[in-house]
């Protein structure tokens, strides 16, 4: 048994595919490269496969990772080339190595994400990002109502501790956040609650749909 991770890319309208459909994209890459993944036991065996933290529908990426298990060794640079010459247009191998046969998985050990969010504005607004940003984190807390699904209900959460990074400047008609934010079982902040935090404090009207988030790295502990 071999153990593996690739790092790849999402975009176009691949943004768009639902988790389960992307591991079932993988999942079928591979047999028809004839890379034989491992399987668990028991009554419904599936395929040792797994993402390190899985990506928002709508959101593009430049740095995802898939962990996976092979019933046999297989060369890194070989894994690349096959799923490359296999997978749809948007989505992309940039890298492949070898993990640890035992040991914690990439969820376990995911802690923070980068992530760039675009949002459009006005060029007459003659903001002020720097300023605006500086505001933001100057804050003692940073509270947001967040909705917990066992419950139901909204509670208050400081977000400030999970900021890690956060920049901005304004590229022709949009504002550019760039964060870096904790991600992970331990400390997980949507991109989303950020977006919304930040714009209502800076008075920046935006709609939703026209906004545009990236992941652009995952960082692991261990």
């Amino acid at each position: 048994m071999s153990r593996y991770v690739v790092k790849f890319y999402k975009e176009g309208v691949l943004r768009y595919i639902s988790h389960l459909d992307l591991l079932r994209l993988f999942k079928r890459s591979f047999k028809r490269e004839e890379i034989r993944l491992q399987y668990s036991q028991g009554f419904n065996p599936h395929p040792k496969m797994s993402f390190a933290q899985p990506l928002s529908l709508g959101y593009s990426s430049s740095g995802e990772y898939l962990e996976f298990e092979t019933t046999q060794p297989y060369p890194v640079e070989e894994i690349k080339e096959k799923m490359n010459l296999i997978l749809p247009e948007g989505i992309g191998i940039l890298s492949c190595s070898e993990l640890p046969d035992s040991g914690k998985t990439l969820a376990a050990m995911t802690d923070a994400a980068d992530y760039e969010i675009s949002i459009p504005c006005a060029e007459e607004r003659g903001v002020d990002i720097n300023q605006l940003v500086e505001a933001y984190l100057t804050q003692i807390e940073i509270i947001v109502l967040k909705h917990q699904r066992k419950s139901g209900k909204d509670v208050e959460l400081d977000i400030k501790p999970m900021i890690h990074d956060l920049k901005g400047f304004v590229d022709r008609n949009s504002i550019m956040l760039k964060c870096k934010i904790s991600a992970g079982s331990t400390a997980n902040l949507s991109p989303e609650l950020l977006l919304s935090s930040f714009c209502s404090h800076s008075l920046i009207p935006y709609e939703r749909t026209e906004v545009t988030i990236k992941r652009t790295e995952i960082y692991f502990t261990g």
